[in-house]
């Protein structure tokens, strides 16, 4: 059984459950894109529902009882098997067949549940923290998949970083670094990329506009890649001819990363490594100007658990996969950011983006 399975059922467990419902975290447990829920008993063969349409696709995971349904019925391939009944009526077998008295599952409507509970009545809990949880900390398999998706990162932000000149557009630049990533292997991006200048790196949650770059500005560019699902999440602000006062401020957020990735090992609360960013950021003269978290965890999402942020719960743990992200935004200066990927290690941590 694969390492994700074996940590969600440590979890169902703790928790009591006879089956998880998976609607959302199909992929982190299988593999593949090609389903619409997957039925976890606490032993058994898991069971991945897919649509007719995505068996084929859905058969190259990593569950073996892969369940195909269609709404309507039509010809069969030689060999082919399709349920021709609704989706939910089949996970309603399966928790029926598994003996199942206590059901969690990570998100879904209140009709469907109802459905379900017809079929089986049982103890039905919504647990959508539970699957974050448990992915948090990264197997060696997904770890190497985390390398590659900063590998790919890395190398799309080296090309931004070669077209920062006046004169340039930031669509320009966000096109040129997504190609790059494109070539190297990555599916997609894990977001909108952004590359804002001037007034623009003042807004943390700009975009991509055709707005041209000019003389002392500051330039933030935020990028990410996705590698076999596996996301990544990279940034760096660049300067043109820049003032006194953006030079300084690039210069302390820099610094105030640093001061954060320096308390990043196993075991260290993640508000820990907050509070070092944040206490740089704040001795520099910028406290008013970080409004954000420091960083976050990253995975087949762009944002999991842990988080790094004042009021964070969380604890560091080896094999965890964070960013660590300082930012001061100073109206009439400009905005700059400075993120790298991190694994937690038991004595320290390894960077996983580079330039």
């Amino acid at each position: 059984m694969n390492y994700q399975i074996q940590r969600l059922r440590s979890e169902m467990r703790r928790r009591g459950l006879d089956v998880f419902v998976a609607f959302q975290d199909t992929r982190y447990f299988t593999g593949t894109t090609a389903g619409k829920a997957l039925i976890v008993p606490l032993s058994g063969e898991p069971v991945l529902l897919c649509s007719r349409l995505e068996q084929d696709q859905a058969k190259k995971g990593r569950v073996k009882d892969v369940r195909a349904y269609s709404g309507w019925k039509a010809p069969l391939r030689p060999g082919e098997r399709v349920h021709f009944r609704d989706a939910w009526m089949i996970i309603a077998d399966c928790v029926r067949d598994f003996g199942a008295h206590s059901v969690g599952y990570d998100r879904a409507s209140k009709s469907l549940i109802r459905k379900i509970r017809n079929v089986r009545h049982a103890s039905y809990s919504e647990m959508p923290e539970l699957v974050p949880e448990a992915r948090s900390v990264k197997s060696p398999e997904e770890l190497k998949l985390a390398r590659r998706s900063a590998e790919i990162v890395s190398k799309g932000m080296k090309r931004a970083s070669e077209l920062i000149e006046a004169g340039r557009t930031e669509i320009e630049i966000a096109a040129e670094a997504e190609y790059v990533m494109r070539k190297a292997g990555s599916e997609g991006v894990s977001f909108p990329s952004i590359v804002a200048s001037g007034a623009n790196s003042a807004l943390p949650h700009a975009f991509a506009t055709f707005k041209k770059l000019r003389s002392h500005e500051l330039v933030v560019v935020d990028i990410g890649a996705v590698y076999e699902g596996y996301s990544s999440d990279m940034t760096r602000t660049f300067a043109i001819e820049p003032t006194k006062a953006q030079s300084r401020l690039l210069e302390a957020v820099k610094k105030a990363q640093a001061a954060g990735i320096a308390r990043v090992k196993d075991g260290v609360p993640a508000r820990e490594v907050d509070f070092a960013a944040r206490n740089f950021v704040s001795r520099a003269g910028y406290s008013k100007f970080f409004s954000h978290g420091t960083g976050h965890g990253v995975g087949i999402e762009i944002h999991e658990p842990p988080s790094l942020w004042p009021e964070s719960k969380d604890v560091l743990k080896a094999n965890m996969v964070i960013t660590v992200e300082p930012g001061a935004y100073v109206p009439k200066v400009g905005g700059a950011r400075w993120e790298d990927m991190v694994l937690v290690k038991r004595g320290g941590r390894e960077m996983l983006t580079y330039l």
